[in-house]
């Protein structure tokens, strides 16, 4: 051929990278994308432990999870990964000009990918950002752990007292009559809420007395079967036996407060709760140690 001829041959090796064209607009895109996602993931979690699950959490994941996603695709344009190509059906063997192509293309990628440290930081930042993300909730997900059950607002030396915050009086006059009470200083929680009341002491069974002084009982307001509050006393004062019975309103399961409010009707499937109970100084009724179980239904750990 003249001189004149031009050589169409693809370039090779390190002519061939050289002369790749660089997506700049795809670049910028996935840092910016990148970029974004941390500060959705921060601001997911801030909203989680904040409270404010309606708007902030809800936007933060949306800004990690599209700016991941935009991330990448820009990081796939910029690595040229959208080209369409046509192959016709051939022989599944390689020509030596096809294998140099091959080869030529992953010494590009490496180099492109290896030049580009800022994208890949970005990344892996973003993904960790997602993981900080999801921490709040995937720790809400399941049921309530049986620990939280059996930890509640009574401790050693903790006043009852009535809704509207007075003590109860150790020498309160009044038997076989109820009365609902709290931890001082957590009047309203739920599931700390106590129903006591007093009997004769020696109507009490062995292991019943253990956990109370005077003649005054006190258990878990909440019902073992569906967490319904008991909060009835039924007394039959007919002979030859008085009975008396704590009663849940719900789906009338009864406990039998002489006996560590055993159940004795209904659905129950266990006792309430027993919350022991001693004298302070001042005369008043206060908690000599927590429940002796966990309040609750079972089926709140198997929610």
């Amino acid at each position: 051929m003249t001189g004149s001829q031009v050589d169409d041959a693809p370039a090779s090796g390190a002519e061939g990278v050289a002369a790749h064209p660089v997506n700049r607009r795809a670049y910028r895109a996935a840092i910016v994308s990148f970029i974004v996602a941390p500060i959705g993931g921060v601001l997911a979690a801030v909203g989680y432990w904040s409270g404010s699950t309606e708007s902030l959490l809800g936007i933060g994941l949306a800004l990690c999870l599209g700016g991941i996603g935009f991330g990448l695709v820009s990081w796939a344009k910029f690595l040229d990964f959208d080209e369409d190509v046509v192959q016709q059906r051939e022989p599944l063997r390689t020509t030596a000009a096809e294998r140099d192509d091959f080869h030529d293309e992953v010494e590009m990628t490496k180099q492109t990918v290896g030049r580009r440290g800022l994208l890949v930081a970005l990344f892996a930042g973003s993904l960790a950002s997602l993981v900080v993300g999801f921490v709040g909730p995937i720790g809400s997900l399941g049921p309530k752990p049986r620990g939280e059950r059996a930890r509640t607002n009574w401790a050693v030396g903790r006043r009852l007292v009535t809704s509207d915050g007075q003590p109860l009086s150790a020498s309160a006059n009044g038997l076989d009559q109820i009365a609902t009470v709290f931890p001082e200083g957590f009047v309203g929680v739920d599931d700390a809420q106590v129903i006591v009341l007093r009997v004769l002491p020696e109507l009490l069974t062995a292991r019943t007395a253990a956990g109370s002084v005077d003649g005054w009982v006190a258990y878990s307001k909440i019902c073992t079967h569906a967490g319904c509050s008991v909060g009835l006393l039924g007394i039959d004062n007919r002979q030859p036996q008085v009975v008396r019975e704590l009663v849940c309103p719900c789906h009338q399961s009864s406990f039998d407060p002489l006996d560590a409010a055993k159940p004795v009707a209904g659905p129950a499937p266990r006792s309430l709760p027993q919350l022991p109970l001693a004298v302070d100084d001042e005369g008043y009724l206060v908690a000599a140690a927590p429940f002796d179980r966990p309040v609750g239904p079972i089926a709140w750990d198997e929610a």
